[in-house]
């Protein structure tokens, strides 16, 4: 029998499916109620979508309170488009400091390297 690719099965929406997961994101919700991100860069936006900072498919845990984060739709959507296709997050918080924590701003090297040229 031929199954529309556009239903997701029950494993597909696994965890979000579960009552679990749905208390959860309450928790996270009550605990930040602002999108993490937008509060960065000096911006009070509500959350309305909580977000897995590893992502399940990538080995994080899908209902560890230390792997969630609250965001906001319009952050959510940047983040998952970069999670997806690889791409770095871009800007800065209100500090000048990268948002992607990869950059090379952020690397410890860069910091090694301040400190020995300070010295």
């Amino acid at each position: 029998m031929f199954q529309s690719s556009r239903r997701p099965s029950a494993v597909a929406k696994w965890p979000y499916n579960t009552t679990r997961w749905k208390r959860l994101r309450a928790q996270q919700l009550r605990e930040q109620p602002l999108c993490i991100h937008c509060k960065a860069l000096g911006r009070l936006v509500p959350a309305h979508h909580v977000d897995h900072i590893q992502a399940i498919n990538a080995g994080g845990e899908p209902f560890d309170m230390g792997n969630l984060q609250s965001l906001c739709a319009s952050c959510h959507s940047v983040k998952t488009n970069s999670d997806m296709h690889g791409k770095p997050l871009k800007g800065c918080d209100v500090n000048g400091n990268p948002l992607d924590a990869g950059h090379w701003w952020s690397s410890k090297d860069r910091a090694n390297n301040e400190k020995i040229s300070q010295s």
